[in-house]
């Protein structure tokens, strides 16, 4: 697997710093002669190996430049100055490691971190790249303790490859809203009266779950009527 997979090397370096030692071993090389010629020979195999890795050094160390990637750069600069320490962000899974990193802000996903629990979570915010009723989504977020939600227009609709985009996958298990428009798309043209719009830059939207004014989006409770008695 490591031959065939480039991330599996680093596995096969110890079998490979063994097999490489054997090279040593006057019992599987003694024919080629006394020790002093067997050793004579190892050091000239390695020196020869030795260019090659002399020159990929070279080339490493060659390489100059820095990560940069501004506008998250602001994004995270924004919730530094603009947020409570308590505040809880929700969004894509990557966009949320930096955000706990950074600025130490509570979030309810996070990709380094594997579990049933994580999973569910993560699907209950991925809703915002699904179909379903904004109302819906807006309570499923508040549910969660959700102050702020981040949108990446890249996660909505963009997609190399038809029916790879993240709404065209939700319509595969959400059957009963497919043909509606993306919750994301609606929200990054008109978020009110769910949410409201505190940040954007050309890659991320910040909102803000707008206060729950909307019956529709409060968890339905039965009423018990009471009994009315008549006088006899």
């Amino acid at each position: 697997m490591a031959i065939i997979i480039m991330r599996l090397k680093l596995f096969f370096t110890p079998q490979l710093c063994l097999c490489t030692s054997l090279l040593a071993s006057q019992q599987f090389f003694g024919f080629v002669g006394d020790k002093a010629r067997h050793y004579a020979i190892l050091a000239v195999l390695v020196a020869c190996m030795s260019i090659q890795g002399f020159e990929n050094l070279q080339y490493q160390w060659s390489i100059t430049g820095e990560y940069s990637n501004q506008p998250q750069e602001l994004l995270l600069e924004w919730i530094n100055a603009n947020t409570a320490p308590t505040s809880v962000f929700a969004g894509a899974m990557p966009t949320m490691a930096s955000i706990k990193l950074s600025t130490g802000r509570p979030i309810v996903n996070h990709p380094h971190y594997e579990n049933v629990g994580l999973r569910r979570r993560t699907k209950q915010v991925y809703s915002i790249y699904s179909r379903k009723p904004i109302a819906e989504v807006k309570y499923t977020l508040e549910n969660m303790g959700v102050n702020y939600l981040i949108l990446e227009e890249s996660w909505c609709l963009k997609s190399r490859k038809s029916g790879c985009s993240l709404p065209e996958i939700w319509d595969i298990q959400d059957v009963e809203n497919r043909g509606r428009p993306a919750v994301c798309k609606e929200l990054k043209k008109t978020p009110q009266p769910y949410f409201d719009k505190v940040y954007e830059n050309n890659v991320y939207t910040v909102l803000t779950l707008h206060p729950d004014t909307d019956p529709l989006t409060r968890p339905r409770t039965k009423t018990k009527k009471k009994s009315s008695t008549k006088k006899k």
